[in-house]
């Protein structure tokens, strides 16, 4: 329930502030380039959480899809910062541009362990439990690009862009603790066969943990201020994410509470579904703030 509030809460200061955060039609904007690339940072936990429930023998063929599907939005994604697309402009900055490469780097020794999942060969047990490292890598990567478009937003910009940027970047953010949550869920317990760790078990719980930290931050120390009329769609849609959530979250506690109990495989493909769709939520109330 937190993760949602937390979102909730972006949304509802959003919406207040929104006349100050339109920037004027001539004004050049990273807000597509800070949106794609906070889209990025979910991406390989996405990918590696999906590879773990197919392996898992969890919802085969829709997992397996979904790696397909988060291989192409990676690479996608990468030629689009790279040369441009009908949405955004190339990044000329260079030091921006190396970060990118090495991103790539990164994401070409992943992609390549995805490949061999879908292929004949296989991963076994140990290999997929392995692959959490490389998402980690890809993330850290991703938020440096993050960080250089945010010092970009406020060198070359008017105070109120990096407002917007800042929201846009911890809105996205929510998509990367799910995908991370579920990730961690799912090779807790494709690890039971060894033995899970107590490690494995804090990690999810300090995912999980970080909704109250933001929630707090956005609720006490960034508290909406303007008198500016809400917006009644964002409101709404913010509200129905956060319904959505309270029935996943119980799911996570499941696994917090018992992460060596028989009851885990059971709680696995509900988990899987719901996450994915909860994504999809996130994606749309993401979507309505930035047509605002």
């Amino acid at each position: 329930m937190p993760f949602i509030r937390l979102l909730f809460v972006i949304f509802l200061t959003v919406a207040s502030n929104v006349g100050a955060l339109h920037a004027s039609d001539g004004e050049a904007s990273y807000d597509q380039h800070v949106l794609l690339v906070g889209e990025q940072g979910a991406l390989g936990h996405r990918l590696v959480s999906s590879i773990c429930f197919a392996q898992a023998g969890i919802d085969v063929a829709r997992n397996r899809r979904v790696i397909e599907q988060t291989r192409m939005e990676i690479s996608t994604a990468l030629v689009a910062l790279a040369e441009g697309n009908d949405a955004i402009p190339p990044i000329t900055n260079g030091n921006i541009r190396t970060q990118i490469g090495s991103v790539e780097m990164v994401w070409k020794g992943l992609d390549k362990k995805a490949a061999t999942f879908l292929s004949e060969t296989g991963l076994t047990d140990e290999e997929v439990l392995k692959l959490t490292f490389k998402s980690q890598s890809l993330e850290k990567l991703w938020r440096n690009v993050a960080q250089s478009l945010e010092l970009q937003t406020s060198v070359n910009q008017a105070p109120e862009k990096l407002v917007r940027t800042r929201i846009i970047t911890t809105a996205t953010n929510q998509s990367r603790l799910l995908q991370e949550a579920g990730k961690e869920a799912c090779l807790i317990h494709l690890a039971h066969k060894s033995q899970v760790s107590a490690a494995q078990v804090e990690t999810l719980k300090d995912i999980l943990a970080t909704f109250d930290q933001n929630i707090f931050e956005l609720t006490f120390v960034r508290p909406a201020s303007s008198l500016a009329p809400q917006s009644d769609v964002l409101e709404q849609a913010a509200f129905n994410t956060w319904q959505d959530w309270v029935g996943l979250e119980t799911l996570f506690e499941g696994v917090i509470e018992d992460p060596n109990g028989q009851d885990m495989i059971n709680l696995l493909p509900d988990m899987s579904y719901g996450i994915e769709f909860l994504n999809m939520k996130l994606h749309e109330n993401i979507a309505i703030f930035m047509s605002l």
